[in-house]
């Protein structure tokens, strides 16, 4: 009876060890047979790039006009708020005037006065009754009251300020019933004439050589040779009109090592105004360049490698020179040939030296 236990016992045991065996070959064998993982691929080819590089500025008008006060007293109007946008001539602010008036009918009274004497001493003196000499003494005075007279209708005109010419107004410092002083070191206003805007940015000594060595002429000539800027705006929009690139400064920051440059922008909507921040981004052009999405790349010990796939559908780790990012690519200066078959996406799973389906795009 034991012994048909045991039989049993051992029965099962083998029954079990076979099927074990059976499942372990099952698995080996499919594991043999899965095919290689597909991965997103693409072949690189040689085409035009353009990188811009990005530079903060603060605007300021081609014209910036700061308007003192020549006359002294108390402001009875302002004709303008701070933005307005005002004509070459109008009016901005009013002083009172009633000390200049009085000064002006002074003047005028001694200057009628002294031409009346002019006028009497005349015959006397052709006449032989009055020495020439006294006619010489009148006539200067004359010349004397007619001055003091033209000083005192100028000094009247100050008191009256208006825009020298056609922009925006600025701060206003002053407001009705402030006191103006002549010859005071703060302005009462600016007025940011309408026209180009300047927007100076700093850019680096070395770089500009570099961009410029193909040029020819001196370092202005060359600058004003650059392509054209863009104006990002502070609301993240691209101002609609292009720039011409100038030299803001003949000077180079000895501590920085950067040239002030500016790009003259046309502003014929007066959407642009001075104080206003934005971006200027210059292009740089790359002809018959190799881009690789930055996506494809990753780092190994400070070495920007991509995986390129070979004849046999093999990846291979490889280390890549980058000159240049280009929106979301980098345009590839050694590493990659016309044609590499390079992986997009899930470069995190692949190992130098697997096999995978490249899924060109």
């Amino acid at each position: 009876m034991r012994q048909s236990v045991n039989l049993l016992r051992l029965r099962y045991f083998f029954i079990l060890f076979l099927m074990v065996g059976l499942v372990a070959c099952n698995s080996s064998q499919k594991e043999k047979k899965m095919p290689p993982e597909q991965f997103n691929s693409m072949v690189v080819h040689y085409g035009d790039a353009t990188v811009y590089t990005s530079y903060a500025t603060q605007l300021e008008s081609e014209n910036v006009v700061t308007i003192y006060s020549r006359a002294t007293g108390y402001i009875s109007r302002l004709f303008v708020a701070e933005g307005d946008h005002v004509r070459k001539g109008q009016p901005i602010l009013k002083i009172q005037d009633n000390d200049y008036r009085q000064a002006l009918r002074s003047a005028k009274a001694a200057y009628d006065n002294a031409s009346l004497e002019v006028k009497k001493v005349t015959p006397l003196v052709q006449q032989g009754i009055i020495s020439p000499y006294q006619l010489e003494t009148d006539k200067s005075n004359l010349d004397a009251a007619k001055a003091t007279y033209e000083n005192a209708r100028i000094n009247l005109g100050y008191t009256s300020i208006t825009s020298p010419v056609t922009g925006v107004v600025g701060q206003i410092t002053l407001r009705e019933g402030s006191l103006v002083t002549a010859g005071a070191a703060t302005p009462i206003t600016t007025v940011s004439a309408s026209g180009n805007m300047f927007a100076y940015f700093s850019f680096d000594e070395k770089k500009l050589l570099l961009l410029a060595d193909s040029l020819r002429g001196t370092l202005q000539q060359k600058v004003m040779k650059l392509p054209p800027a863009e104006l990002i705006l502070a609301d993240g929009t691209v101002y609609p009109q292009k720039g011409k690139i100038a030299l803001g400064s003949g000077l180079v920051d000895p501590t920085t090592g950067t040239l002030l440059l500016k790009a003259i922008f046309p502003n014929p909507q007066e959407l642009l105004r001075t104080g206003s921040t934005g971006t200027v981004r210059l292009p740089t052009y790359y002809p018959h360049a190799l881009l690789v999405p930055q996506k494809a790349t990753f780092d190994i010990q400070n070495k920007k490698m991509v995986y390129t796939v070979d004849k046999q559908n093999i990846v291979h780790a490889t280390n890549i020179t980058v000159e240049a990012v280009a929106d979301y690519n980098y345009v590839v200066k050694d590493g990659l040939q016309d044609g590499s078959i390079v992986v997009l996406d899930g470069i995190n799973q692949l190992k130098d030296g697997m096999k995978i389906v490249p899924l060109l795009h």
